[in-house]
């Protein structure tokens, strides 16, 4: 009658089965997150403008420059780009001040140089207004990068 009862390592077994294969999920759920979205890990980098794709950019001690292709397929008008540096009021760009026109599958740096930024992490708030021919849009935009 020593051995009556062995529920308890069966149930033991298939909770340490099942405690492993939770940990495995979670680490590749981990790793899919970072994959997919690095910014949200602390790295440099920009979320934003789908139709209007951010490629490099730089922050330098007087200020960010980026470059930006037009995908939206249209001709752009009363192109507004304005910046907000670290929770600050919102500045237009030196270039695109609402009055210029972008042409379609055009790429522009985009330059604020009203800034000074010391060493160390910057957030921007990128903001903008356009007209396609049809409709007045806007778009945001977010860019996380450190200064040397």
């Amino acid at each position: 009658m020593i051995f009556k009862d062995k529920r308890g390592q069966s149930a033991l077994e298939y909770l340490m089965t099942y405690g492993w294969a939770l940990i495995v999920i979670v680490i590749v759920i981990a790793a899919l997150v970072f994959l997919i979205n690095p910014t949200q890990i602390g790295t440099e980098g920009c979320t934003g403008f789908q139709k209007m794709p951010i490629g490099n950019f730089k922050i330098s001690s007087t200020g960010l420059d980026m470059k930006i292709t037009n995908q939206t397929g249209r001709t752009l008008s009363s192109v507004l780009f304005q910046g907000s540096f670290d929770g600050g009021a919102y500045e237009s760009s030196d270039n695109y001040t609402g009055t210029q026109a972008w042409a379609a599958n055009a790429e522009d740096t985009v330059t604020w140089s009203t800034q000074t930024l010391a060493a160390g992490s910057h957030t921007i708030d990128l903001n903008v207004s356009y007209s396609d021919g049809d409709f007045d849009r806007t778009a945001t935009a977010s860019c996380r990068g450190n200064l040397q």
